[in-house]
């Protein structure tokens, strides 16, 4: 029996980390076994790459790039594989379409040497479904700056190299994620992350619920 393999993807402050764990309770409450995976991250190898990743030590783009692929191999080989083999529904909080969205579209580096790493880091293992939380950049960073006051952060002090970028990288980033749905792929679905945490949790369950049905993985009256 194998798995569903669905992922969470959007900008600063779009939801994901909150929808992908919503989803992961309600499959959890329909005796369905999934299992949540955040990027970079979710393995010994994959925390410790983040911790450098999210911080604000330099990293020229394609060693940027790289690090980031040699998390999702790990990811990949020690959780994702194992885990659909054995039948689970996996949620990840980004995958390789950040990738595509961040570091090809925001920091420009070569988009079929993406691709080619992508698909060397993943084995050819994409999502069955990416949603994509699209949000309006001045948005979300504006729940960003909210979160870092209520953690009694400084405001513009993130902890996260992305978070602190300037607002025309996140507009490219958001077009970079967009690309990627109007490069017409049947696996991504666009949900409006403007509403309020269960509206768009709603959106996501009307997406992802058909496909848990017809892979014989949910069964609801």
């Amino acid at each position: 029996m194998s798995g569903v393999f669905i992922a969470f993807e959007g900008g600063e402050g779009a939801g994901k980390s909150t929808q992908a764990s919503l989803l992961c309770d309600t499959l959890r409450r329909n005796d369905c076994r999934a299992v949540l995976v955040h990027e970079p991250g979710s393995t010994s190898l994959g925390d410790y790459l983040r911790r450098y990743l999210i911080g604000n030590k330099p990293a020229a783009p394609l060693a940027e790039l790289l690090l980031f692929e040699a998390s999702r191999a790990q990811l990949m080989a020690e959780c994702i594989r194992p885990e659909m083999a054995a039948g689970a529904v996996i949620i990840a909080d980004r995958f390789a379409g950040s990738t595509i969205a961040y570091q090809g579209y925001g920091r420009g580096v070569d988009l079929e040497r993406i691709a080619w790493l992508n698909d060397l880091a993943t084995g050819g293992c994409y999502p069955d479904l990416t949603i994509l939380l699209d949000v309006d950049p001045v948005v979300g960073l504006e729940r960003v700056h909210s979160r870092q006051v209520q953690l009694t952060l400084p405001i513009g002090d993130a902890p996260d190299r992305f978070e602190d970028e300037i607002l025309s990288f996140h507009d490219t980033v958001r077009r970079g994620f967009l690309k990627q749905i109007d490069a017409g792929s049947s696996r991504w679905r666009r949900v409006n992350g403007n509403g309020s945490v269960d509206d768009v949790a709603d959106q996501v369950w009307a997406a992802v619920r058909p496909l848990l049905i017809e892979r014989d993985l949910l069964r609801l009256a």
